[in-house]
């Protein structure tokens, strides 16, 4: 069996101070092929290297679309509205152009 982190494979199990995500993702894959962790990354096995490596590069890619869908929906999520850019700008001391600054 393979194992691929962030598209270099690996075959160590000491992951330093990230022991504790070392251990939830060696939990998580007893069940899954795939564990993913927000900013950290994605640790994949498979059978072999170029199965491990395909299932890999089909989630990162998969995750280009679902972004790339997302940033297109209307009702954006974590959007920063004019009125925090005014504040922004007044605290970091730079002038933004208020035809720029409109509520959608």
């Amino acid at each position: 069996m393979y194992s691929s982190f962030c598209g270099c494979a690996f075959s160590s199990t000491r992951m330093g101070r990230y022991g504790e995500i070392a251990v939830a993702t060696s939990a998580l894959m007893k069940e899954y092929d795939v564990a993913i962790w927000a900013h950290h990354g994605m640790f994949c096995s498979g059978e072999d290297f170029d199965l491990t490596f395909g299932l890999m590069h089909t989630v990162e890619k998969s995750a280009e679309i679902l972004v790339k869908m997302l940033s297109m929906r209307p009702d954006k999520r974590q959007t920063i509205s004019p009125q925090n850019f005014r504040d922004l700008a007044k605290d970091f001391k730079v002038t933004l152009p208020e035809k720029f600054l409109y509520d959608k």
